[in-house]
């Protein structure tokens, strides 16, 4: 069988990864920018206009999503089987597991994560404060994607801190997840961002990191998918909210 995936630019390292290890992946990819999941009715649609696009020589479109806001709700493919991994979002797919997830979300349901894909191709609200106050040189500029995001306008740093610390004041730790890709540039991206964020809302962040595992990701390239790991549709039907409880 022929496959395709449809892929959160945030996992496209992990993804090109799998490629190279797995002698059964032999599926190709089409990588989408991860700044759709700020709107996701806009990441739903532009899922399904990329469904509808897919060449019908494929039998198989493979997502690297997870339920994301329910911005994969409501897709189906007139052609092809749909995959999705049975995750709220891409952490679980970072730690290997919605189970490895929730044992996080337990020792602190009030964590921010953070992984190198994240860190290279996503957004928080550390990389917000520094592109608004003019302070873009701290990091690479390949971090700065979808520019238009951030606005044209430029904040004081005051109102920016303020801004920021309103957004995060319920946060209590970073949590950085390596899988076997971290650099010192991701973790030290890790430490200033905590330390920012202990400065502004007056009481100490924590940081902290946890070995992930590409575990979901592999059993998403098998050909037998458990029902409380995957949701698999057939050609003509839609993803449903409910196929993620």
């Amino acid at each position: 069988m022929k496959d395709i995936a449809i892929v959160c630019d945030v996992l496209k390292d992990a993804f090109e990864k799998l490629k190279k290890e797995l002698s059964h992946n032999h599926a190709d990819y089409i990588f989408l920018e991860q700044h759709l999941h700020d709107t996701p009715d806009k990441m739903r649609k532009k899922l399904q206009e990329t469904i509808d696009g897919i060449d019908p020589k494929y039998d198989r479109i493979i997502l690297g999503y997870g339920q994301c806001s329910n911005g994969v709700v409501g897709l189906r493919s007139k052609n092809q089987e749909i995959i999705v991994p049975k995750v709220d979002d891409c952490i679980s797919l970072f730690l290997g597991s919605r189970e490895e997830y929730l044992k996080e979300f337990q020792k602190d349901p009030a964590t921010y994560y953070l992984c190198k894909g994240w860190i290279e191709y996503g957004a928080d609200p550390y990389r917000g404060y520094l592109v608004n106050t003019g302070q873009e040189d701290k990091i690479p500029a390949s971090w700065i994607r979808n520019r238009e995001r951030y606005g044209k306008r430029k904040i004081d740093k005051e109102t920016a801190k303020f801004l920021t610390a309103q957004m995060m004041r319920n946060y209590k730790r970073v949590l950085l997840i390596n899988n076997h890709d971290l650099e010192e540039i991701h973790r030290k991206y890790a430490r200033d961002m905590a330390d920012f964020l202990s400065s502004i809302i007056g009481r100490n962040i924590e940081l902290a990191e946890v070995q992930g595992s590409s575990k979901l990701l592999k059993e998403l390239f098998g050909k037998k998918w458990k029902k409380d790991h995957f949701v698999v549709k057939g050609k003509g039907q839609k993803i449903g909210q409910q196929d993620f409880m």
